[in-house]
């Protein structure tokens, strides 16, 4: 997913992890994770923080 879709794939899993599905959106939210930390982002923190 990372190759294919670049900077966009942590959103893309993201947006599907929020898409009521059962059991898929356990398996996003782990997709969502892994992208974060192959990228160096910091879950959980806002865009403004990011930036001090």
């Amino acid at each position: 997913m990372h190759r294919r879709h670049g900077g966009q794939a942590y959103s893309l899993a993201r947006d599907r992890a929020r898409s009521p599905h059962g059991r898929r959106v356990w398996f996003w939210t782990r997709v969502a994770i892994e992208l974060a930390r192959l990228d160096g982002r910091e879950i959980g923190l806002r865009t403004s923080d990011r930036w001090r």
